[in-house]
């Protein structure tokens, strides 16, 4: 009996791999996600209930508010932009080869294009031939 991995090629287990090692690290970032939303709804609540709603102090509240949205807000976008770079380096360096069959459908046919002629070559023929003016 033959192991999963000597019955695949090399190519189609590592796409496998890598495709459940995508589903893995999207179920992570759910997960994650969840978690933080729990905990920022739950901060968020906080403040509305105990500081603006119990004790009434509307302006220190709202401020507080406002800087903790400011801080997931920040925390938010530094994910997304790590995961783009992160995204944009996997493709990059993907697979090389699919980039260079791409390009090659592209390019130019060779030319096979005469040099143009030089001003000097016709109109030598327009001088004179008998002028000797020249010492």
């Amino acid at each position: 009996m033959q192991s999963l991995a000597d019955q695949l090629p090399a190519l189609e287990l590592n796409k496998e791999l890598r495709e459940r090692q995508r589903k893995v690290d999207r179920l992570i970032n759910i997960v994650a996600g969840s978690a933080i939303s729990i905990v920022v709804g739950a901060v968020v609540w906080g403040i509305v209930y105990e500081i603006i709603i119990v004790k009434g102090q509307v302006i220190p509240g709202l401020v507080f508010l406002l800087f903790i949205v400011g801080v997931v807000l920040f925390g938010l976008l530094s994910i997304y932009g790590e995961s783009l770079r992160k995204t944009a380096e996997t493709r990059r360096l993907a697979d090389p080869q699919q980039r260079l069959g791409e390009n090659t459908g592209k390019l130019l046919p060779e030319s096979h294009l005469e040099p143009l002629p030089s001003i000097t070559e016709r109109s030598t023929e327009l001088l004179p031939k008998g002028n000797s003016n020249r010492e």
